[in-house]
Protein backbone atom coordinates (compact mmCIF):
# COMPACT_ATOMS: atom_id res chain seq x y z
CA UNK A 1 0.00 0.00 0.00
CA UNK A 2 1.49 3.21 -0.91
CA UNK A 3 0.84 6.40 1.50
CA UNK A 4 3.10 9.10 -0.11
CA UNK A 5 1.93 10.34 -3.39
CA UNK A 6 4.35 12.73 -3.86
CA UNK A 7 6.51 12.33 -7.05
CA UNK A 8 10.28 12.83 -7.61
CA UNK A 9 11.39 15.62 -9.50
CA UNK A 10 13.43 14.80 -12.36
CA UNK A 11 16.48 16.41 -13.07
CA UNK A 12 17.76 18.38 -16.01
CA UNK A 13 16.79 21.40 -17.72
CA UNK A 14 15.29 18.87 -20.79
CA UNK A 15 12.78 17.98 -17.78
CA UNK A 16 12.47 20.97 -16.76
CA UNK A 17 10.87 21.76 -20.39
CA UNK A 18 8.73 19.07 -20.54
CA UNK A 19 7.23 19.43 -17.64
CA UNK A 20 6.37 23.06 -18.48
CA UNK A 21 5.29 22.26 -21.66
CA UNK A 22 2.76 19.63 -20.48
CA UNK A 23 1.71 21.90 -17.93
CA UNK A 24 0.81 24.78 -19.92
CA UNK A 25 -0.43 22.10 -22.89
CA UNK A 26 -2.90 20.10 -20.39
CA UNK A 27 -3.87 23.16 -17.64
CA UNK A 28 -7.56 22.87 -18.90
CA UNK A 29 -7.88 18.89 -18.77
CA UNK A 30 -5.49 18.10 -15.75
CA UNK A 31 -7.14 19.00 -12.71
CA UNK A 32 -4.10 19.21 -10.55
CA UNK A 33 -0.17 19.44 -10.45
CA UNK A 34 -0.41 16.53 -8.69
CA UNK A 35 -1.88 14.77 -11.63
CA UNK A 36 0.55 16.30 -13.84
CA UNK A 37 3.49 14.83 -12.42
CA UNK A 38 1.81 11.58 -12.17
CA UNK A 39 1.42 11.85 -15.72
CA UNK A 40 5.38 12.87 -16.77
CA UNK A 41 6.00 10.09 -14.00
CA UNK A 42 4.25 7.55 -15.86
CA UNK A 43 6.08 8.43 -18.86
CA UNK A 44 9.53 8.92 -17.24
CA UNK A 45 9.06 5.29 -16.48
CA UNK A 46 7.95 3.83 -19.93
CA UNK A 47 10.30 5.21 -21.66
CA UNK A 48 13.22 3.59 -19.47
CA UNK A 49 15.14 1.76 -21.53
CA UNK A 50 14.67 3.50 -24.78
CA UNK A 51 15.82 6.34 -27.01
CA UNK A 52 13.99 9.34 -26.74
CA UNK A 53 12.46 10.00 -30.02
CA UNK A 54 13.55 13.28 -30.63
CA UNK A 55 13.53 16.56 -28.52
CA UNK A 56 11.42 18.37 -25.65
CA UNK A 57 8.53 18.99 -27.98
CA UNK A 58 7.93 15.61 -29.22
CA UNK A 59 8.11 14.58 -25.39
CA UNK A 60 5.34 17.10 -24.73
CA UNK A 61 3.07 14.89 -27.27
CA UNK A 62 4.08 11.57 -25.48
CA UNK A 63 2.91 13.60 -22.22
CA UNK A 64 -0.59 14.64 -23.86
CA UNK A 65 -0.66 10.41 -25.37
CA UNK A 66 -0.20 9.13 -22.03
CA UNK A 67 -3.17 11.47 -20.55
CA UNK A 68 -5.43 10.81 -23.25
CA UNK A 69 -4.99 6.72 -22.44
CA UNK A 70 -5.17 7.25 -18.61
CA UNK A 71 -8.52 8.94 -18.57
CA UNK A 72 -11.11 6.36 -17.76
CA UNK A 73 -8.88 3.46 -17.56
CA UNK A 74 -9.11 2.29 -13.86
CA UNK A 75 -11.28 2.44 -10.84
CA UNK A 76 -9.65 5.46 -8.80
CA UNK A 77 -10.14 8.99 -10.00
CA UNK A 78 -9.12 12.06 -8.28
CA UNK A 79 -12.29 14.59 -7.91
CA UNK A 80 -11.65 18.57 -6.70
CA UNK A 81 -13.69 19.35 -3.79
CA UNK A 82 -15.33 23.01 -4.97
CA UNK A 83 -17.22 23.47 -1.27
CA UNK A 84 -16.66 23.88 2.69
CA UNK A 85 -19.52 20.92 3.69
CA UNK A 86 -16.65 18.43 4.64
CA UNK A 87 -14.04 20.64 6.27
CA UNK A 88 -12.19 20.00 8.34
CA UNK A 89 -11.55 16.80 6.92
CA UNK A 90 -11.43 17.76 2.81
CA UNK A 91 -10.75 21.35 2.98
CA UNK A 92 -12.90 23.65 -0.09
CA UNK A 93 -10.62 23.29 -3.13
CA UNK A 94 -8.66 20.30 -2.24
CA UNK A 95 -8.18 17.13 -3.72
CA UNK A 96 -9.58 13.41 -3.49
CA UNK A 97 -9.12 10.09 -4.45
CA UNK A 98 -12.03 8.04 -5.36
CA UNK A 99 -12.50 4.41 -5.92
CA UNK A 100 -15.84 4.06 -8.14
CA UNK A 101 -15.36 0.12 -7.67
CA UNK A 102 -15.84 0.14 -4.06
CA UNK A 103 -19.19 -0.51 -2.20
CA UNK A 104 -19.70 2.53 0.71
CA UNK A 105 -20.11 1.18 4.18
CA UNK A 106 -20.80 3.24 7.35
CA UNK A 107 -18.53 6.71 7.85
CA UNK A 108 -16.93 6.28 4.48
CA UNK A 109 -17.24 9.04 2.34
CA UNK A 110 -18.58 9.34 -0.74
CA UNK A 111 -18.63 11.02 -4.22
CA UNK A 112 -22.49 11.99 -4.83
CA UNK A 113 -24.90 13.62 -7.49
CA UNK A 114 -27.07 15.45 -5.49
CA UNK A 115 -30.57 16.44 -6.88
CA UNK A 116 -31.15 19.54 -5.59
CA UNK A 117 -34.38 21.68 -7.18
CA UNK A 118 -34.22 20.09 -9.62
CA UNK A 119 -30.31 20.37 -10.33
CA UNK A 120 -27.35 17.83 -10.15
CA UNK A 121 -24.73 19.20 -7.82
CA UNK A 122 -21.77 17.32 -7.14
CA UNK A 123 -20.63 16.93 -3.69
CA UNK A 124 -18.56 14.50 -1.29
CA UNK A 125 -20.46 13.33 2.46
CA UNK A 126 -20.24 11.34 4.87
CA UNK A 127 -22.72 8.11 5.16
CA UNK A 128 -23.47 8.03 8.28
CA UNK A 129 -26.58 5.45 7.86
CA UNK A 130 -27.14 2.81 5.59
CA UNK A 131 -30.56 0.65 4.44
CA UNK A 132 -32.09 0.09 7.60
CA UNK A 133 -31.09 2.36 10.15
CA UNK A 134 -32.22 4.53 12.25
CA UNK A 135 -30.31 8.19 12.54
CA UNK A 136 -31.13 10.90 14.97
CA UNK A 137 -29.54 13.89 16.46
CA UNK A 138 -31.42 14.49 19.75
CA UNK A 139 -30.80 17.95 21.44
CA UNK A 140 -29.52 17.28 24.88
CA UNK A 141 -30.74 19.16 28.13
CA UNK A 142 -27.78 21.56 28.52
CA UNK A 143 -27.16 22.25 24.64
CA UNK A 144 -28.89 23.23 21.42
CA UNK A 145 -25.96 21.19 19.28
CA UNK A 146 -26.31 16.92 19.57
CA UNK A 147 -24.35 14.23 18.94
CA UNK A 148 -25.41 11.87 15.84
CA UNK A 149 -26.54 8.20 16.54
CA UNK A 150 -27.28 5.71 14.17
CA UNK A 151 -29.68 3.08 16.11
CA UNK A 152 -29.68 4.72 19.31
CA UNK A 153 -26.00 4.58 19.84
CA UNK A 154 -23.72 7.50 19.41
CA UNK A 155 -21.52 7.27 16.14
CA UNK A 156 -18.38 5.07 17.84
CA UNK A 157 -15.14 6.86 15.85
CA UNK A 158 -14.09 9.74 18.29
CA UNK A 159 -13.17 12.10 15.15
CA UNK A 160 -17.11 11.65 13.84
CA UNK A 161 -19.07 11.90 17.26
CA UNK A 162 -17.32 14.77 17.76
CA UNK A 163 -18.71 16.76 15.08
CA UNK A 164 -21.57 18.50 16.24
CA UNK A 165 -25.05 19.45 14.56
CA UNK A 166 -28.13 21.13 15.22
CA UNK A 167 -30.81 18.69 15.79
CA UNK A 168 -33.14 16.04 13.34
CA UNK A 169 -34.81 13.03 13.05
CA UNK A 170 -34.91 10.16 13.69
CA UNK A 171 -35.29 9.09 10.18
CA UNK A 172 -35.23 5.48 9.13
CA UNK A 173 -32.57 4.79 6.14
CA UNK A 174 -34.83 2.61 3.36
CA UNK A 175 -33.66 -0.06 0.73
CA UNK A 176 -30.73 1.06 -1.36
CA UNK A 177 -30.08 4.54 0.01
CA UNK A 178 -27.66 6.32 2.39
CA UNK A 179 -28.20 8.46 5.21
CA UNK A 180 -25.77 11.18 4.06
CA UNK A 181 -24.12 14.09 6.31
CA UNK A 182 -21.54 16.61 5.66
CA UNK A 183 -18.63 17.32 8.45
CA UNK A 184 -19.11 20.81 8.61
CA UNK A 185 -23.12 20.85 8.89
CA UNK A 186 -23.68 24.47 9.77
CA UNK A 187 -23.12 24.89 5.63
CA UNK A 188 -23.38 21.45 4.58
CA UNK A 189 -26.87 20.64 2.14
CA UNK A 190 -27.03 16.94 3.21
CA UNK A 191 -29.70 14.33 3.86
CA UNK A 192 -31.25 16.06 6.69
CA UNK A 193 -32.46 18.66 3.93
CA UNK A 194 -32.50 15.95 1.29
CA UNK A 195 -33.37 12.41 2.59
CA UNK A 196 -31.79 9.53 2.25
CA UNK A 197 -29.90 9.71 -1.27
CA UNK A 198 -30.11 6.81 -3.97
CA UNK A 199 -27.43 4.19 -4.29
CA UNK A 200 -27.40 4.70 -7.77
CA UNK A 201 -26.04 8.38 -7.15
CA UNK A 202 -23.26 7.83 -5.39
CA UNK A 203 -20.28 7.56 -7.74
CA UNK A 204 -17.93 6.23 -5.37
CA UNK A 205 -15.77 5.91 -1.97
CA UNK A 206 -13.24 9.00 -1.24
CA UNK A 207 -10.08 6.79 -0.14
CA UNK A 208 -7.66 9.66 0.29
CA UNK A 209 -7.18 13.13 0.66
CA UNK A 210 -4.25 15.19 -1.07
CA UNK A 211 -2.62 17.35 1.08
CA UNK A 212 -0.78 20.84 0.02
CA UNK A 213 2.44 18.90 -0.76
CA UNK A 214 0.51 16.04 -2.85
CA UNK A 215 1.05 13.48 -0.15
CA UNK A 216 -2.43 11.42 -0.48
CA UNK A 217 -3.22 10.81 3.33
CA UNK A 218 -6.41 8.81 4.13
CA UNK A 219 -9.55 10.03 5.01
CA UNK A 220 -10.40 11.18 8.90
CA UNK A 221 -12.97 9.18 10.42
CA UNK A 222 -13.60 6.95 7.50
CA UNK A 223 -12.20 3.32 7.15
CA UNK A 224 -9.02 3.01 5.90
CA UNK A 225 -8.93 1.89 2.04
CA UNK A 226 -5.89 1.03 -0.33
CA UNK A 227 -4.30 4.27 -1.40
CA UNK A 228 -3.31 3.69 -4.73
CA UNK A 229 0.16 5.22 -6.78
CA UNK A 230 -0.16 8.07 -8.16
CA UNK A 231 0.24 7.02 -12.01
CA UNK A 232 -2.91 4.74 -11.19
CA UNK A 233 -5.34 7.99 -11.18
CA UNK A 234 -7.20 9.08 -13.61
CA UNK A 235 -8.20 12.62 -14.03
CA UNK A 236 -11.99 13.51 -13.32
CA UNK A 237 -13.77 16.26 -15.02
CA UNK A 238 -13.62 19.80 -14.30
CA UNK A 239 -16.33 21.03 -11.11
CA UNK A 240 -17.90 24.22 -10.61
CA UNK A 241 -16.03 27.18 -8.65
CA UNK A 242 -15.93 26.58 -4.74
CA UNK A 243 -18.85 27.66 -3.07
CA UNK A 244 -20.19 26.92 0.71
CA UNK A 245 -23.12 24.69 -0.19
CA UNK A 246 -23.80 21.81 -2.19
Amino acid sequence: MSTDMSVERPGGDAETALRDLAGKAYSQSVASPWLASAVLQRTKRRRRGHRMFGGVAASAVLVGSVAAATVGGGPYYEYRQPSAVMESTVPAGSSVVVNRDLAPVSLDVVHVVLDIDGQDVQSILRVLGTAGDTVACRPAASSSSCTVTVNGQPVADPYVSGLRAQPFGPVKVPDNTFFLLGDARDVAVDSRALGPVPAGDVNGVVVAVVDTDAKAWPVGGAPRHHIPDDYEVDVEAPVPPASTQG
